[in-house]
């Protein structure tokens, strides 16, 4: 689906959208941010092949979606762009998720403050210089 806008535009597009739809879905940010550390654990093997059969299948998915937006990105392009995007999904999430201590710390310290992330924007810088630099490599 090229529209005709130069690609460097349309890769932000694509950027915007996943940032700005992943950041209406906070269950869905607390899983992702969650899965390796702790709902991967504790799980039968079975279980866990499971759960990973169908991550493969949703990371293929999406990467067909970014395919489609940015049909410069080849299905192995777009699936690495697609799995990156749950991979800084998940560490930008607990990260800008700060504890009462941090927020303690963040309003005390006006130095500190700036250490604060804006999940959103964060995001979507990063979904910005993943798509950038795999457009470049691709």
């Amino acid at each position: 689906m090229d529209d005709g806008a130069p690609v460097a535009e349309r890769a932000d597009r694509v950027a915007a959208v996943l940032a700005g739809s992943l950041a209406a879905r906070p269950v869905l940010c607390d899983l992702i941010s969650a899965q390796a550390a702790v709902l991967e654990r504790n799980v039968s093997a079975e279980v866990a092949a499971q759960y990973k059969r169908a991550a493969i299948a949703n990371v293929m998915e999406l990467g067909r979606l970014v395919g489609e937006r940015v049909p410069e990105l080849d299905a192995h392009h777009a699936g690495r762009v697609a799995a990156g995007t749950l991979l800084v999904t998940g560490v930008i999430w607990t990260h800008a998720q700060p504890s009462a201590a941090m927020l303690a710390a963040y309003e005390a310290d006006p130095e500190l403050a700036a250490l604060r992330l804006d999940f959103t924007a964060t995001l979507r810088e990063m979904l910005q210089v993943l798509l950038a630099g795999v457009l470049a490599r691709g």
